[in-house]
């Protein structure tokens, strides 16, 4: 089966019929802040994989930034035992991040990696290895999403963290989680689209 590549509108209606953001999120202000979100990373497909890397968590910040998204950034894999700390937007937070086990001992990042998949916490330092960047960077994180980041054959390379400092909703997770995952079908994510920091 060979990988389909969506362009930029393409893109943009998978994930608008994919993340059903007029059926699940019942705040006008809210859903239009996420829709903003989905409209700039359309834009940006064109532009390839570093382009979006540089410009999403920027977009994000600023998108949710009233509903508490303090952090958010990218995580990219070196070797099998780190995550190197990539763009990012909000204030300075931990890195690298080390492996210290398997699945469940490492924290969310690690986990979402490993499993493939997006990750939620609500309560996130019951998260089993959590590792909370709370008092480096001041945040008081309340909530986390973690959704890998694919490259075109699917093989998790990085992750996209958020850490909230209000509670996040159903929503949030959903249209994330579709974004990132719709967006490895559109643009070509490598290690190399990453700038470790």
């Amino acid at each position: 089966m060979s990988q389909e590549v969506l362009s930029a509108g393409e893109f943009r209606d998978v994930v608008t019929r994919n993340a059903s953001l007029t059926v699940i999120e019942p705040d006008p202000v809210r859903r239009a802040r996420l829709d903003r979100i989905l409209d700039r990373a359309a834009s940006l497909v064109p532009a390839g994989a570093r382009a979006l890397a540089d410009e999403l968590p920027a977009a994000i910040g600023d998108a949710m930034a009233p509903f508490g998204w303090a952090w958010n950034g990218f995580y990219v894999a070196r070797g099998e035992n780190e995550l190197a700390l990539a763009q990012a937007f909000g204030p300075p937070v931990c890195t690298p991040l080390l492996r210290q086990g398997g699945i469940m001992t490492s924290g969310m990042c690690f986990d979402a990696l490993d499993l493939n998949q997006t990750l939620v916490a609500y309560e996130p330092h019951s998260w089993p290895g959590s590792v909370s960047c709370d008092d480096a960077s001041g945040l008081a994180t309340v909530a986390n999403i973690v959704t890998p980041i694919r490259s075109p054959g699917g093989v998790p390379i990085a992750v996209w963290d958020l850490d909230a400092t209000s509670p996040i909703r159903t929503s949030d997770v959903r249209v994330m989680d579709v974004l990132f995952a719709t967006l490895a079908h559109a643009v070509a994510f490598s290690s190399s689209s990453f700038a470790a920091i």
